[in-house]
């Protein structure tokens, strides 16, 4: 009876790695820039007595890069996509869509040697960071499945839960 419940429960749980144009995969990151300000901040009273705008969380420093790299993304893939016209380029963007669970982005620039990973995110409105860390993990997986080797740039380690290191060796 289990094994044929898992069997029903997981094609529902698979990830659907699709490419999209970057003008759509900028649209998205703008929604979710959005929803992240949203989720990140309330208005109250500062430490220095001002009543203003606060930030919290546990997780506060990786979502910060996390607003820096979807800022980053909407500009690239906007210049990618007046580049390009929608057409395919080196440069390409990535929806990881699972139903259920958070969706996650990704850019690569692909040549034949291998792919640059350039960003990775997860949606916003996914707090449960062992949750987005199986997100990241199985779009990083689908993503080096397809490539001929994943390099990562730097600066998305930090956007990142999961060990990006341990994922991809």
């Amino acid at each position: 009876m289990r094994a044929s419940l898992a069997l029903l429960v997981a094609p529902c749980l698979a990830l659907n790695l699709v490419e999209m144009k970057p003008l759509a995969a900028a649209m998205l990151a703008k929604r979710w820039a959005t929803d992240q300000a949203e989720l990140d901040q309330k208005v109250g009273i500062r430490d220095d007595g001002v009543t203003g705008v606060l930030r919290f969380g546990d997780d506060l420093r990786r979502r910060t890069e996390v607003a820096k790299a979807l800022d980053l993304w909407q500009k690239t893939s906007l210049a990618l996509a007046a580049a390009a016209k929608g057409g395919g380029g080196a440069t390409v963007c990535y929806a990881g869509m699972r139903d259920p669970g958070p969706n996650t982005l990704a850019m690569v620039k692909r040549s034949p040697d291998g792919w640059t990973l350039n960003f990775l995110l997860c949606n916003p409105n996914e707090r449960d960071l062992d949750v987005i860390e199986a997100a990241e993990r199985e779009t990083l997986a689908a993503l080096a499945a397809k490539a001929p080797s994943l390099t990562p740039l730097g600066s998305v380690a930090a956007t990142l839960v999961c060990d990006l290191e341990e994922v991809l060796s």
